[in-house]
């Protein structure tokens, strides 16, 4: 491959995540007078979140407002039009930077000028009965340029194409077909609702970045600025380093860890995959597997407590529920997806005879723990408060990443200095930044959900096709899920369908967090599902295969994350709902499921399985996973008698062909 060949791939691989694309326009341009004031705003803003989280909130729209305003400032300034203007095929003339980074500078004033307009809107809809004036509707004109604007510069175009579709859709109401008819809307009410309405771009959503999100974000970079993914790494490696599966197993308890913290997908596949990809194939494993592993795991990260993703914070707006109780409710799914993911490395090992290594460099778990206990304490102090002390999640996030600089203190490598405090504040603020566009260009969508009432329309149009059926209406979910994720981060594509899709569950009498926990898990499992599977897309590329190679190995390796959500619909006990005997007899009855199902979909439990036994110990997965004791059992039953017909295949194990 030619240095230029090298070069175009790696740009591609970068332009796959904002953050990526973001980070590498600002090395670029080290030194550039605007980096300086992006900069400058970062430190701002991550200042302003600290002061109020730890003071006081203010009124709803400044602390949304003044949250947005600085996410676009940073935005228009690290990521100007001259870079994102017909890929950049004007940028070297002068007098072309010069007047577009004027356009730049005239969107920053003008949004904070429009947050003074939308604030005051707001401050007088008691006294005028609810009835906005002109400067609303400058207000929301300009939000909607800035949103789409800055969303198509750090998410690309899909975004802003769909906010833009559902706002054609509350103008075009009466012309619509009968199903999706409604009275309409002007351009000019669209605006007025999109700047002054709680279901606007200031509403509950834009409240939940603006609180919970940011801190959270802000606690990962200081996290990551710490070097705790380099403890995240020994402590896998040394707790894995005598298991055949070692490599992709520590690879799949690390990268879990970091995405846990990251919140994205595609970052922390390109953040851990250069270094546990080229390994995993060092040791034997397919290039395709190998990218699946990391892939898998870094999308898995988002559904992980405590942390999760941005998307579980979101969450917590849609459906009025405290995220510890959230947190808790997603335990035991989480933990069954990771438990398939190591039961497919496990499976793959034996297949591929990977043999232990003998490597003596790996540490010894013991030496690891002793020499680097501090990063332990930042999670058990964050824990600490969000579960024991039932702190705020906000000031959880706060009082943990405070914690980082004074407990660092302690490390003899003092890999955490106090000078390191402002980069890593800046830092989390940049990070912020495409979360909050993101957030900001979903809300359009939600406020025209809001308007027009389409949620409850496509939940009767999905109802009326499944006839009613709860399985086939949870398909169409899952599926539409998946497509409204298509190219979009998590946090958008939760945004989106659970607005859109989430509705039609409760219809048909679904628990609101199964409802919310179904949808968020689709929108998560969108980063790793072909067509557009992008965090599949950036480890295959990595891994130098083709990127749906590597997609449909993630699903293989990742499919009980397609089965649980399915499975916790219906089974609250995987919520840890119900009496002590009920939870366990489901939990031992899904981990056993979900051992079975991928060991199916590997093609190896305790021997090499042909298609036929594949197929027989995939269905019993299915059967185990059914929310019938005398169902799971007849599934359990079926796996003893598999095993017991074929024990003398054991001793053969390895040895035995497909």
């Amino acid at each position: 491959m030619s240095e230029q060949e090298k070069e175009k791939k790696e740009v591609d691989i970068a332009s796959l995540d904002p953050e990526l694309a973001a980070a590498k326009k600002e090395e670029a341009n080290k030194g550039s007078v605007f980096l300086k004031l992006a900069s400058a705003a970062a430190l701002l803003m991550a200042l302003f979140h600290v002061y109020t989280v730890q003071f006081g909130l203010l009124s709803t729209v400044l602390q949304r407002g003044i949250h947005f305003a600085f996410a676009a400032t940073v935005l228009y300034l690290i990521m100007p039009l001259h870079d994102n203007f017909f890929g950049k095929k004007f940028a070297h003339i002068k007098a072309f930077r010069i007047g577009t980074r004027l356009i730049d500078i005239a969107i920053i004033i003008a949004v904070w000028v429009a947050l003074w307009m939308a604030n005051d809107e707001v401050s007088q809809l008691t006294a005028r009965i609810g009835r906005t004036t002109i400067l609303a509707t400058i207000s929301g004109g300009i939000l909607l340029v800035a949103i789409l604007e800055g969303a198509r510069r750090a998410l690309g175009w899909v975004m802003p194409i769909l906010a833009g579709v559902f706002i054609g859709y509350a103008m075009a109401g009466p012309w619509m077909p009968h199903v999706f008819l409604h009275r309409g809307f002007s351009f000019t009410r669209i605006l007025d609702f999109l700047s002054t309405d709680l279901d606007g771009v200031f509403g509950a959503i834009m409240g939940v970045s603006a609180t919970i999100v940011f801190m959270f974000i802000m606690f990962g970079a200081f996290v990551e600025a710490s070097g705790c993914s380099k403890f995240f790494n020994d402590l896998a490696f040394s707790l894995t380093a005598k298991s055949k599966a070692g490599p992709a197993m520590a690879s799949v308890v690390a990268t879990s860890l970091m995405a846990t913290i990251s919140g994205s997908a595609i970052a922390n596949v390109m953040a851990t995959g250069p270094f546990t990809i080229p390994m995993m194939k060092d040791r034997g494993y397919r290039p395709a597997f190998a990218a699946a592993v990391e892939a898998s795991a870094s999308t898995g990260g988002q559904i992980l407590p405590p942390i999760m993703g941005a998307g579980a914070f979101l969450m917590v707006a849609f459906t009025n529920t405290p995220f510890v109780v959230i947190a808790i409710s997603a335990l035991i799914p989480a933990v069954l997806y990771f438990v398939g993911s190591g039961a497919a490395v496990v499976a793959q090992a034996n297949i591929l005879d990977i043999k232990v290594s003998v490597d003596g460099s790996a540490k010894k778990a013991r030496e690891v723990l002793k020499s680097d206990w501090l990063y332990i304490t930042i999670f058990v102090v964050l824990i600490y408060f969000l579960m024991v002390m039932r702190v705020s999640p906000m000031r959880s996030a706060l009082w943990a990443t405070t914690f980082i600089p004074f407990v660092m203190l302690l490390d003899r490598q003092k890999r955490f200095k106090f000078k390191d405090i402002i980069p890593a504040m800046i830092k989390g603020s940049k990070n912020a930044v495409t979360v909050v566009m993101g957030i900001a260009c979903a809300s359009i969508v939600v406020a025209v959900v809001a308007l027009t009432g389409v949620g409850v329309m496509f939940g009767d149009i999905m109802i009326g096709a499944a006839g009613g059926n709860l399985i086939l209406v949870l398909i169409f979910s899952a599926i539409a899920c998946i497509i409204l994720g298509l190219g979009l981060p998590t946090t958008s594509a939760y945004v989106i369908t659970a607005s859109v899709v989430a509705p039609s569950l409760y219809l048909l009498g679904v628990d609101m967090i199964a409802a919310h926990m179904f949808v968020f898990y689709f929108a998560c499992l969108s980063a790793i599902t072909p067509p557009v599977a992008l965090a599949a897309y950036s480890a295959g590329a990595l891994a130098k295969i083709s990127p749906m190679a590597a997609s449909v190995e993630a699903c293989k390796l990742a499919i009980v994350g397609f089965i649980v959500p399915f499975a916790f619909v219906f089974n609250g006990a995987l919520f840890l709902q119900g009496g002590v005997v009920e939870i366990a007899t489901t939990i031992v009855f899904a981990v056993s499921a979900t051992i079975v199902l991928t060991m199916g979909f590997q093609g190896w439990l305790l021997w090499r399985l042909n298609i036929l036994e594949r197929l027989i110990f995939i269905l019993c997965g299915g059967l185990m996973f059914a929310p019938f004791i005398l169902v799971n059992l007849g599934g359990l039953g079926l796996v003893a008698l598999m095993l017991v017909l074929n024990m003398r295949k054991w001793k053969k194990g390895k040895n035995l062909a497909h």
